[in-house]
């Protein structure tokens, strides 16, 4: 007697065995008493007794106990009987009521878990994929590029590409890594000084503010009492000056006047004496020291005084009107301190990342005395004299000068050269090298506040009429930074502080204390290397930007008490793993700090629905629905153009906005998943509504538009999947079927069999036949038959739509039939019959499949077979709340894989 059958009637020898464990007989009795029969009435002729019909047995198990832990069997078992592919074709088949009782014990007693001992699943540690690190490194130090768009392609598994047990490092990727830590270092600490503004505000730049001014040929004119304004944007806050180029003509006694306002506030009026030529001038050029803060400000001219004498004999003073050509704003005049970047402010807060700068061009200095002109980012002094810059000192104390300089040479002595400031020389030097190379020259001084007159003179041109020999000096640069008392900014003691905060920040969790002696002697090793305490924290951050840490979400901490083998995961892992699963980025302040203070599950709800509505969560349109509907193979789908002209004008792009917006509706708007197969509106812009012969729709802005009494309806009629679902040149209903049974049902097919020929590509062209007829014949194959029973009623109820999404009823001038029956038995006439199908009696399948992904998605692994209490779970849930997307979501949250993690009983840390 063969071994399975024995034991199925020989059961006694191994009750005693394992009476200890119930689990290991649950179902048994069940078994004998009905499993038994319907797997030996179908199923034994070909897998048992020595037949091993597709290379899968029943009869290898010693005992019941073994039997029914072979997980892996009965899944495969469960997969064929529920697609109703097994029996084949031919063969005695099973009836819906065999069929349930089959599978419903197969739930109940092989995938049954305790309920008092749920098992949260493995913990896989997993690497950032590129979107998350792109997503980390911009949120976390403000480094708005994309440097992972250089990394190799991510792997996929399970569907996705955040699966931990894919995401490995390659010795390019570490390359990458290396390469990358480095230039994000450098962005994240980049300090700047404020440049000097020198900035033009020309007529045509003006809006009218008040009354009404008009623009001619270059010249703002003001007719009748108006005020026109301006925008400015200065690099800093400090003095200003503002010269206002300006002319007027004449009438009546007294002078045209104008005010000067900034952000509305009166600054003061003028006089205009400059009478108007033409638009070259001459004009009257009015300077006035203003304080502007750094940003944005407005400016604005007011003509005050508007007269007319019509009448008057002199036809040069009949009307008086001013003309605006422009405003020069020059400055700040000040010193102003460096600017480091969002992140570094981030991180010394208040504390001055260095000393407060000025930095000079030599096309920054006015004439002085002597001949001066501009060339290319210097000023060139061809004869003694010096050129000048005005510089307001806020605070007296000593500053530190340095002056890049540069000559022609000539004569028997180098070009030389003064820095004068307040009244006195503070600097006399002399420029040895030739051919203008740059020399710098250093120099301190003690300083008054107030504003001063920084002076660069040449002391001794020189010229050689007889050799044309010319002694000329080239002044590039000056640097003023002080006052030198108040220290340099950060200091070696601020480092270990700062590396912790700096730490803290890219490990997205307080750091330990083996990590924070770490990274502190890391930076106390750069200080020892000769390194500035700001280089020192850039090395630290680079470093840290290649630790696994920062690289990988690690395994949480088990915190609170251990029950059962599993605990609660720390908050700052709980924080990761939303902030991960609803923005693919780090967590914000808002989570953080909610962890910190062990409140973040008391809040979860809130939480939950707040990063919903954070603009962030767009990521689960990105990357969530965009690899499990496959959206994201909308930007390279390739429709062939010679057979689908229409296709054209970036419809694909439309395509795919349409089905993003569709799920951020029911996202956001809290709808029913059920929506996702019967939904009867979608969101179209005119030219995607007019490809799809829907009216009405005008603009080329998005719009929901309701789908009442057309055959569309639901994600399965949107252009995008109907084209994802399509050979270039045809509809598939292999792949239409496929999509349909694997990405929303969850019950994929199994694989087809080896050997079997595609259809003849050249023959369905210059076929008669449609493509269902066509078909026929390949469903002939016994070896394909099973398989298709199941596929092709829901691949050919898409027939309707061609390879491009456009509702047809003929195909080759034939009737298209899209009818169709399900393997339980339910009919359909076309895929409008389906999509209710799909809503009603299919709806559970579709609820887990989403559970499913969503879980997966949200774990970053595969789901194994201890996960499917939680899914039964999540299920259920949602189903009780009306099929509600954000409940679902909610569910996946609070589910024991995403909440807890196996661990030792007694105290978790």
């Amino acid at each position: 007697m063969p071994p399975l059958r024995y034991f199925l009637f020989f059961w006694l020898p191994c009750l005693a065995a394992t009476a200890a464990d119930p689990q290991a007989t649950r179902g048994q009795a069940a078994f004998d008493q009905k499993i038994k029969p319907i797997l030996e009435k179908y199923c034994f002729d070909c897998h048992s007794d020595g037949v091993d019909k597709g290379n899968f047995v029943f009869d290898e198990h010693t005992d019941f106990a073994a039997l029914r832990a072979d997980f892996v069997m009965w899944d495969h078992v469960r997969q064929q009987i529920a697609t109703h592919v097994m029996p084949p074709e031919k063969k005695e088949k099973p009836s819906l009521q065999e069929r349930d009782d089959l599978l419903a014990w197969i739930d109940d007693s092989v995938f049954w878990f305790d309920p008092t001992k749920p098992d949260p699943g493995h913990v896989t540690t997993r690497r950032l994929n590129r979107t998350e690190y792109n997503n980390t490194v911009r949120n976390l130090l403000y480094v708005y590029t994309n440097p992972a768009n250089d990394f190799p392609p991510d792997d996929t598994g399970y569907g996705f590409d955040n699966i931990g047990d894919v995401l490995s490092v390659s010795p390019m990727l570490m390359e990458k890594y290396l390469r990358t830590s480095r230039e994000v270092a450098e962005a994240a600490m980049n300090i700047s000084t404020p440049e000097h503004a020198d900035i033009e505000l020309g007529a045509k730049k003006f809006w009218n503010q008040k009354g009404e001014t008009k623009e001619w040929e270059g010249v703002r004119w003001f007719h009748s009492n108006a005020e026109a304004a301006t925008k400015i944007t200065v690099p800093a806050s400090g003095t200003y000056a503002l010269t206002i180029h300006v002319a007027a003509t004449e009438s009546g006694n007294e002078s045209a006047k104008i005010a000067l306002r900034i952000n509305g506030k009166d600054i003061s009026t003028y006089d205009i004496r400059t009478r108007w030529k033409d638009d070259k001038g001459p004009w009257q050029k009015i300077t006035q020291s203003v304080q502007l803060n750094g940003g944005d400000s407005k400016i604005s001219v007011a003509f005050l005084n508007d007269h007319a004498d019509p009448m008057n004999p002199d036809p040069n003073k009949r009307d008086r009107n001013v003309a605006l050509d422009k405003i020069e704003v020059q400055g700040p005049y000040g010193l102003l301190a460096p600017r480091g970047s969002k992140f570094l402010q981030w991180l010394v807060g208040s504390k001055p990342i260095g000393l407060p700068t000025m930095e000079l061009s030599g096309e920054h200095f006015l004439k002085g005395e002597g001949d001066s002109a501009i060339d290319t980012g210097t000023i060139v002094l061809p004869s003694s004299g010096y050129v000048k810059h005005a510089i307001d000192i806020q605070e007296a104390g000593k500053y530190r000068f340095t002056l890049k300089a540069g000559a022609q040479q000539a004569g028997d002595e180098p070009a030389k050269t003064e820095m004068r400031i307040a009244g006195k020389t503070i600097g006399a030097f002399s420029v040895t090298a030739k051919n203008q190379a740059p020399q710098f020259f250093h120099v301190e001084a003690d300083l008054p506040a107030g504003k001063h007159e920084l002076q660069v003179h040449f002391l001794n041109d020189f010229y050689d009429e007889k050799t044309k020999q010319d002694r000329n000096f080239w002044l590039h640069e000056v640097n003023v930074e002080g006052p030198l008392e108040k220290g340099s900014g950060i200091q070696n003691g601020d480092l270990p502080a700062l590396v912790e905060k700096m730490g803290s920040r890219l490990f997205r969790r307080p750091m330990k204390d083996e990590e924070k002696s770490k990274w502190i002697a890391f930076s106390a090793l750069a200080i020892k290397e000769g390194e500035s305490p700001l280089s020192a924290l850039r090395y630290t951050l680079e470093g840290m930007l290649v630790s696994p840490t920062f690289l990988f979400r690690g395994t949480p901490t088990p915190t609170g008490t251990a029950s059962n083998g599993i605990s609660d995961i720390d908050e700052f892992s709980l924080a990761n793993r939303l902030s991960y699963f609803f923005w693919a980025a780090p967590p914000d302040t808002r989570l953080l700090e909610l962890a910190a203070k062990n409140e973040l599950r008391k809040n979860l709800g809130t939480e939950i629905k707040r990063m919903i509505e954070d603009e962030r969560s767009s990521s689960l349109k990105e990357n969530f629905a965009g690899q499990w509907l496959q959206l994201r193979d909308m930007n390279i789908v390739s429709p062939d153009p010679r057979r689908f002209p229409e296709w054209r004008g970036g419809i694909a792009s439309l395509m795919k906005r349409e089905s993003e917006m569709f799920f951020d509706h029911i996202l956001h708007e809290n709808k029913s998943i059920i929506e996702f197969l019967n939904a009867d509106y979608t969101f179209v812009d005119a030219k995607l509504a007019k490809y799809y012969d829907l009216k009405g729709v005008k603009g080329d802005k998005f719009q929901k538009v309701s789908l009442q009494g057309t055959p569309r309806g639901g994600i399965l009629t949107q252009g995008s999947i109907l084209t994802l679902t399509s050979t270039q040149t045809r509809t598939s209903p292999v792949k239409r079927g496929k999509y349909l049974l694997e990405n929303i049902l969850g019950t994929p097919p199994p694989p087809a069999p080896g050997g079997v020929p595609p259809l003849d590509e050249s023959k369905v062209r210059k076929s008669n036949l449609t493509l269902r007829e066509q078909f026929a014949e390949h469903r002939s194959n016994s070896s394909c038959a099973g398989c298709h029973a199941f596929l092709d009623p829901m691949g050919f109820a898409f027939e309707n739509f061609d390879a491009i999404g456009r509702y047809r009823e003929k195909e080759k001038n034939h009737p298209i039939d899209a009818s169709g029956q399900l393997v339980r038995g339910q009919q359909f006439k076309d895929l409008t019959e389906l999509r209710a199908l799909l809503a009603t009696d299919l709806a559970d399948d579709f609820t887990r499949n989403l559970a499913e992904n969503l879980l997966t998605y949200a774990l970053g692994r595969g789901l194994g077979y201890s996960d499917k209490p939680a899914i039964q779970e999540i299920v259920r849930r949602t189903k009780s709340n009306g099929y509600k997307f954000q409940d679902m979501i909610q569910a996946v949250c609070e589910s024991v894989p995403f909440q807890k993690l196996r661990a030792s009983s007694g105290e978790a840390e």
